[in-house]
């Protein structure tokens, strides 16, 4: 039972008037700290204080409207930094990456305070045991420097407090909102930005952060994959992903207007020319069909029969879409996808991306032989090329796990994403409802990655459904009968 206490009279008044002062006196604080900023030339900060302030301030008001607010401003924020070059000029280490997490890191800790976070299950006691772990590895030697360390717990460590917002403060109605008020739309969104991007190039300012940041991953520079609004194209391609899973969730759940997003969404993940997100979208959506059913058997009939539809309905499609002629800048997009699908599959090319990313993951599987103790979490981060630390990246969270965390930690981590998945798939047995068939299909198709941090949206709202899926499926076990 929790105890709670009310104060009527003079006294309440007097502690509403000094309230009341205290937060006039922090808002003047803050305006000035942000109007000083700004008057010595440090514009990107000044405007990370202000949006962070605002976002606090709502959450005192209403946590979840909060919570919208920053992943909406988290969606944009790849556009959003572009388009402040001018103003403020380009740092790569923008200010602005870190309000997502300093928000979360105020909702978590105010929550704890609150003593809201309760951690009464499996996941939730190994998620924390899990966090423990990370925080050992900021010290850990062999990946550099401390501040190495400290820049990868920004990267790995702060977006997994997102799981406890979820935790705390996702509910149906919430998560609907935020699933198909938000992040679906947005997704729809973006992928008309990218696709625009493809066929008629970058937009100015995107084009002049090109020349600016270029890098491999971006492809030719006179052709280079579509990003949208977003920092980087693999983030892209994982959030329209995202929104041609929940838009097949809610076809499969009756809403047939849902299925008319599900084609545009999955051609603007093929013209990104990335094979991941396209793989994943399908497997989702053939796992997402079978489990409909309430049989085991089932399962595994209705999935076997929807793998091969897809599989012949992809190669059949990009043999198809590679003989259009289109504008080369566009067949480009699609070769890269027939390369790995079509020509890699019947031996035709060298090099398959799918095999070369398999084989990468297997090293980071191998390598607590040489380091049991891990390298700590800056090395498979951004941190250790900035910081001149050790960087070594699987390019998989999976593997990075061994990578970072040693033995320890990499079996933790592989019990956490083992037990989130089966959580969500119980969740799901349970209830058979639409939120948990698109939590479920959120998780499949990230392959639950909450060490996405740098993934600036999807990694928290990865960690944000895994926090709800456990929060939600404990709620419904609780529930008599």
């Amino acid at each position: 039972m929790r105890l709670t206490f009310s104060i009527s009279g003079p006294t309440a008044t007097a502690i509403s008037w000094r309230r009341a002062l205290g937060l006039w006196l922090l808002g003047a604080l803050s305006i000035g700290a942000v109007l000083f900023l700004l008057l010595t030339g440090h514009g990107r900060l000044a405007l990370t204080l202000m949006l962070l302030e605002l976002f606090v301030a709502m959450a005192t008001f209403n946590v979840r409207v909060a919570i919208l607010a920053v992943f909406a401003y988290l969606i944009v924020l790849g556009d959003l930094r572009r388009l402040l070059i001018p103003l403020f000029g380009w740092s790569g280490t923008d200010p602005l990456l870190v309000v997502g997490s300093a928000f979360a890191l105020v909702v978590v800790a105010g929550a704890l305070v609150n003593r809201e976070i309760r951690f009464d299950t499996k996941l939730a006691k190994w998620t924390l045991a899990l966090m423990a772990i990370m925080v050992l590895q900021i010290f850990n030697p062999k990946q550099g420097g401390l501040m190495v360390g400290l820049a990868g717990a920004m990267f790995l460590i702060v977006p997994i407090c997102w799981f406890w917002v979820g935790r705390t403060y996702a509910t149906p109605a919430f998560l609907r909102t935020l699933l198909y008020g938000l992040v679906l739309p947005m997704a729809l969104v973006a992928a008309a930005y990218g696709t625009y991007q493809v066929f008629f190039g970058y937009l100015p300012h995107q084009q002049r952060w090109l020349e600016m940041n270029w890098y491999a991953g971006l492809g030719d520079p006179n052709n280079p994959a579509p990003i949208s609004l977003f920092a980087s194209n693999t983030e892209y391609g994982m959030f329209i992903s995202i929104g041609a899973v929940l838009a097949w969730a809610a076809f499969l759940k009756g809403n047939r207007g849902a299925g008319l997003l599900v084609p545009p969404l999955l051609v603007a993940v093929a013209l990104t020319g990335s094979r991941g997100p396209l793989f994943f979208s399908l497997a989702t959506m053939v796992a997402l069909w079978a489990v409909l059913s309430r049989s085991t058997t089932a399962w595994v009939l209705r999935g076997a029969l929807a793998a091969v539809l897809a599989a012949v309905g992809l190669v059949w499609s990009l043999t198809q879409a590679t003989q259009l002629g289109l504008d080369p800048h566009v067949q480009a997009r699609l070769e890269r996808q027939a390369q790995e699908f079509i020509h890699a599959r019947k031996g035709e090319v060298e090099y398959s991306s799918a095999e070369n990313h398999f084989m990468m993951m297997v090293r980071g599987y191998l390598y607590p032989l040489r380091e049991p103790l891990g390298l700590g979490i800056g090395a498979v981060t951004k941190a250790a090329g900035k910081f001149g630390g050790r960087a070594y990246n699987t390019e998989t969270h999976l593997g990075n796990s061994w990578v970072a965390l040693g033995l320890p930690g990499g079996i933790l981590y592989h019990l956490i994403i083992g037990l989130l998945l089966l959580t969500a798939l119980r969740y799901w047995i349970r209830t058979r409802g639409l939120m948990a068939l698109a939590l479920l299909g959120i998780l499949g198709v990230t392959m639950a990655n909450l060490l996405a941090g740098e993934l600036y949206a999807v990694g928290p709202l990865t960690a944000l459904c895994a926090g709800a899926v456990d929060r939600l499926a404990s709620d419904q076990a609780a529930e008599p009968s």
